[in-house]
């Protein structure tokens, strides 16, 4: 079975690379890590990872811009927001921009495994339908 490859974006480095570790561990192919949403759609263009991992809060461009751009840049990558705001407006936002998931950062270790496995599902099902 292949790997799921994996974008991550978040801007804090510690929290960055922990869940670089994390996703590791957990059988995931971590194809980058990235602290802004500019160098996260540049990244992903280039690199087509089956999904991003996307911090909401992020400098040069916030994680919903840079959802609306990967819709255009990589369409066929999934995204999960994932934040540290668990606010039903921002959810909304977030699924409005493109992202096929949201989670809170005070999720477990298998909800984060579980979600983003069945991002790429998701997102696969919804572009076939297109």
């Amino acid at each position: 079975m292949r790997r799921v490859r994996i974008l991550v974006v978040d801007d804090h480095q510690m929290l960055r690379e922990a869940l670089v570790g994390l996703l590791e561990l957990a059988g995931f192919a971590v194809v980058g890590a990235v602290a802004d949403g500019a160098d996260a759609t540049s990244m992903a263009a280039e690199l087509s990872p089956d999904v991003v991992l996307m911090d909401l809060s992020l400098p040069i461009m916030n994680g919903l811009d840079a959802t609306r751009l990967l819709r255009e840049v990589a369409p066929d990558t999934a995204i999960v927001m994932f934040s540290a705001f668990d606010s039903p407006e921002l959810k909304r936002q977030a699924f409005a921009a493109g992202a096929v998931a949201y989670l809170s950062k005070g999720c477990s270790n298998e909800r984060l495994r579980a979600t983003l496995e069945a991002a790429v599902t998701v997102a696969s099902s919804n572009f076939h339908r297109a």
